[in-house]
């Protein structure tokens, strides 16, 4: 993909949204605000820290933290990689950041990614390996921190999109103390951040990890989103048969049941580590405190 975008870089219009899955994004702007308050409350933390990417997810995430919590306790890093972020990227981070009156710390990470190939000389030919470590190290600069801070929780910027299909890095970019928007499809994602103000460039931008130069979501997924949310919203909220909805989207069948697949085979993503059961009170199987 050209590294040249659309010069959109003021708020305006409106990202056209699915009649499936319109929503009042004003009481989801609120309910995620509470939600990022009350986590915060609940564990006794009082900052967050984000990893900002330029892209919808994060710049969102980050504008949500603002209004909950306020720019002063959030704290943002941009970890690029040499060669593989592009400018664009770069330049959206920034701008994003300065629109919201936060601090941007910037942290390359190719000297990491450089320790890790020199130590394991056979990830740099697996491309997959390679990638998930490069998320992995994201998390770990994240981690580390919040944790210098004291006090601080990581806000991850995962969507429901991304979630269903495991289109994340296992304690990578999953990796998080909490997803505030992670109950809305990357469709809506896209929709409320054309209403809240965020630059037009931000959600008109095709979504990538940038993780494997060159790579779209899309390139690997084989669908766009606008396609895959109304899939992931008739299978998952609707519960819909295959069928009906590869007639409903004029897809093949075959198709669907590909992505409902993907779905079912990452459920391990987005559940903690099962445990084998012994004898008493298993954590997660006979005893779930704190109830929430």
């Amino acid at each position: 993909m050209s590294e040249k975008l659309p010069d959109e870089r003021q708020a305006g219009g409106e990202y056209p949204l699915p009649d499936e899955l319109r929503f009042d994004w004003r009481e989801a702007e609120k309910d995620i605000i509470n939600e990022i308050k009350w986590h915060l409350a609940n564990t006794g933390a009082e900052k967050i820290v984000i990893g900002l990417s330029g892209g919808v997810d994060s710049s969102l995430s980050l504008y949500l933290g603002v209004q909950a919590l306020g720019k002063e306790n959030v704290v943002a890093l941009f970890l690029p990689e040499q060669g593989t972020t592009p400018d664009y990227d770069i330049e959206d981070a920034h701008a994003v950041a300065e629109l919201l009156q936060v601090k941007l710390v910037e942290k390359e990470i190719t000297p990491l990614i450089n320790i890790f190939v020199a130590a394991l000389p056979e990830i740099s030919g697996n491309q997959i390996a390679l990638a998930n470590v490069k998320a992995r190290i994201r998390m770990i600069l994240l981690y580390a921190v919040a944790n210098s801070l004291g006090k601080a929780q990581v806000m991850g910027t995962s969507d429901k999109s991304e979630l269903l299909l495991g289109y994340t890095t296992k304690y990578g970019d999953s990796g998080a103390d909490f997803l505030p928007i992670g109950d809305l499809y990357k469709s809506q994602v896209r929709f409320m951040s054309s209403k809240v103000g965020l630059p037009k460039r931000i959600w008109l931008k095709p979504p990538s990890p940038q993780l494997i130069k060159g790579k779209t979501a899309q390139s690997e997924l084989g669908l766009s989103y606008e396609v895959l949310d109304r899939l992931l919203y008739y299978r998952v909220d609707q519960r819909y048969p295959e069928e009906r909805i590869a007639a409903i989207l004029g897809l093949p069948v075959e198709s669907v049941k590909r992505y409902s697949s993907l779905v079912i085979k990452s459920d391990h993503k987005r559940k903690a580590p099962p445990i084998g059961k012994v004898g008493g009170a298993t954590i997660n199987i006979d005893w779930r405190m704190p109830i929430e």
